[in-house]
């Protein structure tokens, strides 16, 4: 018989996996083209000018008194980057125009008030020539709340398990380090061959690795596999690659 904690848990843990289910099917209309640097692009766009890009994007970002929901930001600019330069050629002169754009629409999209808002452009660019492209973001991807499904958006259902075991704290920590890694996943063109599921748990079991042990990272990965329907390859693979970057930028 199950006490009252557990069925509640239980029910919990059905809503979760309700969730994550209709979000990874949601995620599969809201990829970019894992090809497009050499099929729409036509190799005028590396993959070092695409991370140079990015990464004047998260300075920004990290260098503005942010929210919370920074992180969630800059995860939004980069997907609506690649989703953009997935349907529409950008001349070199334009990438890094079109990457703060990118950021200009996620900040107005998930918080139109944080301070990563239009003020915080006016310095860098020509406000006319932003709003152009972002209303080419718009039209040509058609990007809106309702088709922008975000790592962070997994972060929560997948460490619900942890719950019963770990403090609050330590689950904000693991949470906390995860969105650390993000920039780090990003950075790197192969991550569009990782749709936001894999890469949130590719960053969460990264963290709690780190923070928690081999032991906690197996048990939160058999939960995020019953959650989704998908083979742990696809997270084991993730989590390598991120690794690897990783270690890249130690060295």
């Amino acid at each position: 018989m199950y006490n009252t904690h557990q069925v509640k848990r239980k029910m919990k843990c059905v809503r979760d996996c309700k969730l994550v289910q209709e979000m990874v099917a949601k995620e599969k209309c809201c990829l970019a083209d894992p090809n497009y640097l050499t099929l729409v692009q036509k190799g005028r766009i590396t993959p070092l000018m695409r991370r140079i890009a990015l990464d004047w994007i998260f300075e920004l970002v990290d260098s503005t008194e942010a929210s919370p929901g920074g992180a969630a930001v800059y995860t939004a600019a980069c997907c609506i980057f690649d989703r953009y330069l997935s349907v529409q050629t950008v001349s070199l002169e334009d990438l890094q125009d079109t990457a703060l754009s990118a950021l200009l629409c996620a900040s107005r999209i998930l918080e139109p008030d944080s301070p990563l808002g239009i003020s915080a452009l006016e310095n860098y660019y020509r406000i006319n020539k932003l709003r152009k492209i972002e209303d080419q973001f718009l039209n040509t991807v058609k990007i809106s709340q309702d088709n922008l499904i975000l790592p962070t958006d997994y972060y929560l259902p997948f460490t619900r398990i942890l719950s019963d075991s770990f403090p609050e704290d330590v689950i904000c920590d693991v949470i906390y380090h995860s969105h650390n890694l993000l920039p780090v996943f990003y950075s790197e063109y192969e991550s569009v061959l990782h749709p936001p599921s894999v890469i949130a748990a590719a960053c969460l079991l990264e963290s709690v690795n780190r923070l928690l042990g081999c032991e906690v990272c197996l048990e939160l990965l058999t939960d995020i596999v019953s959650q989704t329907n998908l083979h742990p390859c696809y997270f084991v693979k993730a989590t390598k690659d991120l690794r690897r970057w990783i270690s890249k930028l130690a060295s």
